[in-house]
């Protein structure tokens, strides 16, 4: 939508909501619910659909209180970890007829995060959004890519007792899918699709001094199964001497508050977006110690235009999977218009997987 910054998903999703409650194309993230042709009523259906499918009780006169999607969306995030929803898995779409599609998001992502993909598959099947434990209500977090895999498998199992599942994942959420499917499939239950959005494998990838993990071309194939193991002269790994801003005063201080927070996630509540920015820390970290073994199953991977990793994904992904150029960033592919093009090609290979949707095998 325009004029929508990126930086927080409850802003987006709450403009896709007013949108669609007041049947317009788009909302500003700063339009007057009254000036858009709200009233008492809309408001209601407003406050109901947010229970309804998002297990957020609000009363309707929030509205005349937060009449933008702007300050709408603060009131939503601050009560969300009071919803009656579950604390980890949050429906994005309502039922539909089609076998359910577990969605991961990016490190420090709350689930509504995804809603602007899994809207396109409203009526169609039931997107659920698969968030961190612990991330928007107090608890002790999973310390390992494995361990948040094992907890979401035991939540998708109870959502859908039987296979073929489909998973799909974006940026560190695509490792948390990746690992996910390993343990169903370890465990005899088939993966129909496993769908990655631009995640970076460890190893192709490094921890910069400004706390940035970027790609790593001169890694590319670099995995616990490859026969050919880096070269560990190159002198490439986390804080690289050449890496990021100079080491200033503020810079220590500030990677200090950093480390200092990061073994209280979850444990301590951080006041607003600063409680994602300390996920996404954590999120870095089991990035960087995750080590991915082959996975022969069916897979389809997306990579943004400044992704490199094409070979190294090839030298993981041992079983049928097509691997796809999409422009843009990193940043990009979960908005408009990329978004719209991931959907479409994720749609088509939807259409093929056997046993899904009430298709035989």
């Amino acid at each position: 939508m325009p004029g929508m910054s990126a930086a927080d998903p409850y802003q987006v999703a709450a403009a896709l909501l007013w949108a669609r409650v007041l049947g317009l194309e788009t909302v500003g993230l700063h339009d007057d619910f009254t000036d858009l042709g709200g009233d008492a009523a809309t408001a209601q259906e407003l406050v109901a659909t947010l229970c309804d499918e998002f297990g957020v009780r609000l009363p309707s006169s929030v509205v005349a209180q937060a009449p933008t999607p702007a300050a709408f969306a603060e009131v939503w995030a601050a009560r969300q970890s009071e919803s009656v929803g579950h604390p980890t898995v949050m429906p994005l779409t309502p039922d539909g007829s089609g076998t359910p599609l577990f969605c991961f998001p990016e490190a420090g992502g709350p689930a509504i995060g995804l809603l602007p993909f899994a809207r396109y598959f409203a009526g169609e099947r039931r997107v659920y959004g698969m968030q961190a434990h612990a991330l928007e209500r107090r608890g002790v977090p999973d310390w390992s890519v494995s361990a948040a895999a094992r907890r979401h498998v035991g939540e998708i199992r109870l959502l859908q007792p039987t296979g073929p599942y489909l998973l799909a994942g974006h940026s560190f959420g695509g490792l948390i899918a990746f690992e996910a499917a390993q343990v169903l499939r370890k465990a005899g239950h088939e993966v129909g699709l496993l769908a990655l959005i631009d995640t970076y494998l460890p190893g192709t990838s490094r921890l910069t001094r400004s706390g940035a993990i970027v790609p790593t071309s001169q890694l590319e194939g670099a995995h616990p199964d490859s026969p050919t193991p880096p070269d560990a002269g190159r002198g490439i790994g986390p804080l690289a001497a050449d890496d990021g801003p100079t080491l200033t005063p503020r810079v220590v201080v500030d990677r200090l508050r950093q480390l200092v927070e990061l073994p209280l996630a979850g444990v301590v509540r951080f006041r607003g977006m600063h409680q994602y920015d300390v996920f996404y820390n954590q999120g870095r970290i089991l990035t960087m110690t995750y080590r991915p073994r082959t996975y022969d199953g069916r897979t389809t991977v997306w990579l943004a235009d400044d992704h490199d990793e094409i070979e190294a994904w090839r030298g993981v992904l041992t079983g049928p999977a097509a691997i796809r150029r999409i422009g843009g960033d990193h940043r990009g592919v979960l908005r408009e218009p990329l978004v719209a093009e991931v959907v479409a090609e994720l749609r088509h290979e939807l259409a093929t997987v056997p046993g899904i949707d009430g298709r035989r095998v």
